[in-house]
């Protein structure tokens, strides 16, 4: 309850003490008198009913109890400081707070980022990994980027790109020679996430099931480095695997990329008052986001990745030949 806190003088003054170890250094820290700050640390200790520090030598030694508390107390004293200077500062009010996808802020994001803090110097950004919605209740977040099918409620919901799946390998085990050669990968362990084999295999035309791995990850980010550390092959979705594939580290076992069911959403709470810089950010992510595609694109052409309708049309003039 809040009438059980201790007055925020005495907690700074407590804090102190504890970080110098001393009456007297934390009384010249405070720019108080030395009987002021010891009156301080015995409010608190009455109120808590603990002793917090105790004479050693000539200083002052934590308890256990104390200890604990300052270990609880001090984060706290500086979360309050920071937002306290955050409400002062008219600089600090542009700040964007946003929930992403740890996969795919670490593989899609990430390298664009240098763009938006070159465009945008005086907006800082403020990225948290997160994956339920409910992060989004609250003042905390201005919005969320979530990969789904983008019916939920109570959100606000704008859809940001769709997304494909392919089956990727190390270098090192789908090499050069075994491509030439009519070996069934699917011998080698079979690993993803959440992405269903069954789905890409229809898309790709292929007959038979694939049996999962020993291996089990709930994060893409796991995924994609036991594929690059040649574990296995994996079913993953493109725009987390692309720079990976583009550097050489991933290649791809199979030209067919099948599209995902699900897609990438902003989403954020209904509020009267949007922030202006969340409008500035989706109009920085749809440039980025057509600048993908694009390059997609043309990384497909090169390279020979069909989409699932490509792979039937081409089916179909062989057929017809």
């Amino acid at each position: 309850m809040i009438e059980r806190i201790p007055p925020l003088t005495a907690l700074r003054a407590f804090v102190t003490v504890a970080r110098l170890g001393s009456l007297s250094e934390a009384a010249k820290a405070l720019h108080l008198t030395h009987g002021a700050v010891s009156h301080q640390i015995r409010a608190i200790e009455d109120m808590l009913g603990q002793t917090l520090l105790i004479r050693q030598g000539r200083g002052m030694a934590l308890t256990e109890a104390g200890r604990s508390y300052a270990y609880q107390v001090r984060p706290l004293l500086e979360e309050l400081a920071a937002a306290s200077a955050q409400v002062g500062d008219k600089s600090a009010q542009s700040t964007l707070v946003l929930s992403v996808l740890p996969s795919w802020v670490m593989h899609w994001l990430l390298p664009r980022l240098p763009d938006w803090r070159h465009q945008f110097p005086h907006i800082h950004l403020k990225l948290r990994a997160g994956l339920a919605f409910s992060d989004l209740e609250g003042d905390h977040l201005d919005a969320a980027i979530r990969f789904g099918h983008g019916h939920w409620p109570h959100v606000q919901v704008q859809r940001l790109m769709g997304e494909g799946l392919v089956v990727v390998a190390s270098p090192d085990l789908w090499t050069p020679a075994l491509q030439r050669k009519p070996v069934d990968w699917r011998r080698w362990p079979c690993m993803h996430v959440g992405e269903s084999w069954a789905t890409w295999m229809a898309a790709a035309g292929l007959d038979g099931e694939v049996t999962a791995s020993g291996l089990h990850f709930t994060d893409s980010t796991h995924l994609l480095e036991a594929a690059r550390l040649g574990q296995g092959v994996a079913l993953t979705r493109r725009s987390i695997a692309q720079a990976l594939l583009v550097r050489g580290e991933l290649v791809l076992v199979h030209p067919v990329q099948a599209p995902h069911p699900d897609a990438y959403y902003l989403v954020s709470p209904h509020r009267a008052k949007v922030k202006p810089e969340l409008g500035l950010f989706k109009d920085w992510l749809s440039v980025q986001i057509k600048k993908y595609e694009k390059e997609s694109s043309l990384w497909d052409a090169q390279q020979g990745v069909q989409s699932a309708s490509q792979r039937v049309a081409r089916a179909k003039r062989r057929a017809s030949t």
